[in-house]
């Protein structure tokens, strides 16, 4: 499990971007321990294609947050496909916690003012 914490810029940038589009409405502190099967996105009467699709969605909607709007940059050996992709598996798996996507997001972006 990935270490869910304010003092992340992974963590509070992927929190407030999935705050941002409605996909949790719970506070900080308590969004760590989320499945993804408690986003607003992620129905269980869907098809894992459909899931899977919106997943990408979501994705993608994240990946251009993270960079055009908060100005982050893919770490050493990670492109936005590769980002993209680690993404929707975390995304397309119910059991997955929104601290495991913080940790994904954590590995493909250097947030501004983060020291590396």
């Amino acid at each position: 499990m990935a270490d869910w914490s304010n003092n992340n810029r992974a963590c509070t940038t992927l929190w407030t971007t999935l705050y941002a589009m409605q996909q949790l409405s719970t506070n900080f502190d308590d969004s760590g321990d989320l499945k993804m099967n408690d986003l607003t996105f992620y129905s269980s009467l869907d098809s894992a294609d459909l899931r899977k699709q919106q997943s990408t969605i979501i994705a993608d909607h994240m990946d251009n947050v993270f960079r055009l709007g908060s100005g982050a940059i893919f770490e050493a050996g990670i492109d936005r496909t590769k980002a993209m992709s680690n993404m929707i598996d975390v995304l397309t798996d119910e059991k997955k916690q929104v601290k495991d996507l913080a940790s994904i997001v954590d590995d493909a972006y250097i947030f501004w003012g983060e020291r590396k």
